[in-house]
């Protein structure tokens, strides 16, 4: 991996999208949320390839990475603060839009526990072989590459080739982003000894794990944990908060 530029802050509020607007790949160190008011776009994260439109809710987890394309002829977006989550996010159908979008001019926090009480189903996302690739990377079953491609009949050029096309980085660093990304959370999350969270999320010892997050977040784990904007991300060990 290489050095990452800073994770980026976000800031509540609304904000119109022009014609044309692309990011490129990004991070965000805070989890927060998007509501989708109006137009559509398309987002490609660790959760995957997803399409966003009026009325979805995009939950967005604590140091994603994701990269962000219009589809449709300008957009308007709702930020929302969000409570820090299990799992890598995804895209869900409000059931009110409006009451989300009325309770955040009276406050971003009210209008994130509507949100929250009001969504229905999973969207899904879109489904290609990059796709089942990547979600066979965050749920594990990928040992090795050249094995997955043998077995699913794609040309391991192609492999490495179609990946980065579809999600911005190889399957490699994709893989490589994640364990980091799983390794900081346990960081800021918990107070458990460097090195066994090195053991933990399969890092050969603690200096690679520094190594790794300091790649992916531009600091080392002990700065993590002295930083304040992580505060907010401490539980007690095992405890879960649904998202």
């Amino acid at each position: 991996m290489t050095d990452p530029t800073p994770p980026k802050t976000i800031v509540p509020g609304r904000e119109v999208l022009a014609p044309g607007y692309h990011l490129a790949r990004h991070r965000h160190l805070q989890p927060y949320a998007i509501v989708l008011i109006a137009g559509c776009f398309e987002q490609v994260s660790y959760a995957g390839r997803v399409r966003v439109c009026a009325g979805d809710l995009l939950i967005q987890p604590a140091l994603d990475c994701h990269a962000n394309r219009l589809i449709s002829s300008g957009a308007a977006i709702l930020r929302l603060p969000w409570d820090d989550v299990d799992g890598l996010g995804g895209v869900v159908p409000l059931a009110d839009l409006d009451a989300v979008v009325r309770a955040a001019e009276r406050d971003p926090r009210e209008a994130m526990h509507l949100a929250r009480s009001a969504t229905g189903p999973h969207a899904r996302p879109r489904r290609d072989w990059p796709d089942d690739l990547a979600a066979g990377i965050v749920d594990g079953d990928v040992a090795r590459l050249a094995t997955w491609a043998e077995e699913t009949g794609v040309a391991r050029e192609t492999v490495a080739r179609g990946f980065h096309a579809a999600y911005g980085v190889s399957p490699r660093q994709f893989r490589a982003e994640l364990r980091a990304r799983d390794a900081w959370l346990e960081v800021v999350r918990t107070r458990h000894p460097l090195a066994a969270i090195a053991a933990a999320t399969g890092f050969a010892d603690q200096a690679h794990m520094t190594r790794a997050i300091r790649a992916l977040t531009g600091a080392p784990p002990g700065a993590w944990r002295r930083d304040r904007r992580t505060a907010g991300f401490w539980r007690d060990a095992g405890a879960q908060r649904p998202w």
